[in-house]
């Protein structure tokens, strides 16, 4: 379970890692989610639809910074 940030809420970062990019390129958050569980749901959807294409889709949580 996920520990809550006491300043920040949790968000999930559906992350797309390229293994043929280069490494500065490798990594694009494609979707930022409140849910873990919609989260890694679009991931795996996210792996079928793409699979064959060098690619694999990863979640990572995060916090949600509004103003600073």
């Amino acid at each position: 379970m996920d520990k809550p940030n006491s300043k920040y809420p949790h968000v999930y970062a559906i992350v797309r890692l390229d293994s043929e990019m280069r490494l500065e390129n490798s990594a694009t958050v494609v979707k930022v989610l409140r849910s873990r569980v919609l989260a890694e749901a679009e991931a795996s959807r996210l792996r079928k639809v793409n699979a064959g294409k060098h690619c694999m889709y990863a979640v990572q949580i995060t916090r949600f910074v509004e103003a600073l």
